[in-house]
């Protein structure tokens, strides 16, 4: 009976104790109720700091037009508050416009659907969906994080009791031979060679924006962004100072660099100086032929690299431009090899980044100091360059110890 008396004196303490608004009921739960304009709600927590948070998102929702019923609450309105009050002042712009892309596959899917309706099985066919489509793993999985980080936020702010992200898979990745030889693999100088022939030959106009990517290693979308004001002639020197950003919207803009070490200046070759100087004068010429027809988009009027209509640059038509290219490097090695009566020796298509991968391969091959190509690539620390490259390093490794191996 002592025993009794004593817990419900400790009970009736621990109410006493509890902030205004909240009380403890008898199944052991605490209770939290707020009114807003005449209107009263009711939150429920196993513990005081599980509805005390309960309490202070719902405060903020109400008191700011954005609060539903968990029950009521859909994807696609959870998306839209997620990103308005979790993301645009957390996030970069590139970030938030990731993050719509990769929106545009989960809409389809779920985003009709209650947000507590949506099960694993959901979430697994929005990412086998994708990729039945070809989209390639790295966009997959980018937008199986896209949900994960929506659906926790739901989870921690009480909308969901369980994340049905967690218990997806990924669909089966390509080979990691292919994913190496389209996205991190090094032209050796006799690819790069022939594709630059080649590619002069075929696209005049475009040509000089792979020869900027093999000579400077700068990210396909820095070199898009590049402004004539960016290369200075005298001093020899490309200024780094922007990317090409198009957003949900079509339009396009100049953002920021990656990273603050992004930003950065790098020695312009003499070859590359005059092929940029005789590219400056064609473009002006086909400016001044195409009249109004020339249709720069607002506050990129000065870049360097444009369409024959003056239109920014797209990472994709360069990667179209690529395959073109290497389609037909490889139907004139068959044509010799036939003619030699040998194999002809096929070369693997690339994507844009594999530009900016053989540069730094190639300064490294050449005993250009790691910390050097660091500032060319505007890598953050000196640890990101060395990680990405560590098969070049360890080449030159196995060459210095040959050399030793030579004296005895």
């Amino acid at each position: 009976m002592r025993n009794r008396k004593g817990l419900e004196d400790m009970a009736e303490d621990k109410k006493k104790q509890l902030p205004p608004g909240i009380l403890l009921r008898k199944d052991g739960r605490y209770q939290a109720r707020y009114t807003f304009n005449g209107k009263r709600y009711t939150f429920y927590g196993k513990d005081l700091k599980e509805v005390q948070k309960k309490l202070r998102d719902a405060k903020y929702e109400i008191e700011h037009g954005i609060y539903a019923k968990p029950d009521r609450v859909t994807v696609d309105s959870w998306y839209k508050t997620w990103l308005k009050e979790y993301r645009i002042n957390v996030v970069r712009e590139t970030t938030l416009i990731s993050n719509e892309k990769s929106y545009k596959h989960i809409k389809p899917e779920i985003g009709h659907m209650k947000l507590q309706a949506v099960r694993p099985e959901h979430i697994q066919k929005v990412l086998n969906g994708m990729k039945r489509e070809g989209y390639s793993d790295g966009y997959i999985d980018n937008t199986r994080q896209v949900m994960n980080m929506l659906f926790h936020q739901a989870l921690m702010n009480g909308i969901i009791l369980t994340n049905p992200v967690e218990r997806s898979i990924l669909p089966k990745a390509r080979s990691e031979e292919k994913e190496e030889n389209t996205h991190r693999r090094a032209l050796t100088e006799q690819e790069q060679a022939a594709f630059l022939e080649c590619v002069a030959k075929r696209k005049p106009f475009y040509a000089d924006i792979f020869y900027v990517g093999f000579s400077t290693g700068m990210r396909i979308g820095e070199i898009n962004a590049l402004e004539w004001k960016g290369i200075d002639f005298d001093r020899m020197e490309i200024h780094v100072n922007g990317t090409l950003i198009k957003t949900v919207g079509k339009e396009y803009r100049k953002g920021p660099v990656k990273t603050g070490k992004s930003k950065r200046t790098i020695p312009l070759l003499p070859e590359i100086a005059r092929r940029l100087k005789r590219h400056r004068a064609d473009q002006a010429e086909l400016r001044l032929m195409l009249g109004d027809r020339w249709e720069p988009a607002k506050g990129l009027e000065h870049l360097v690299f444009t369409t024959m209509f003056g239109k920014p640059l797209l990472t994709l038509s360069v990667g179209r431009y690529i395959d073109s290219t290497v389609n037909a490097v490889n139907r004139e090695e068959e044509k010799k090899a036939a003619a030699e009566h040998r194999k002809p020796d096929q070369m693997e298509t690339f994507c844009p980044h594999a530009m900016r991968h053989t540069f730094a391969t190639r300064a490294l091959e050449r005993g250009i100091p790691p910390k050097v190509v660091q500032s060319y690539l505007g890598h953050s620390t000196i640890d990101v360059t060395m990680n990405i490259y560590t098969h070049v390093t360890a080449e030159l490794e196995r060459e210095e110890i040959r050399k030793i191996a030579n004296q005895f």
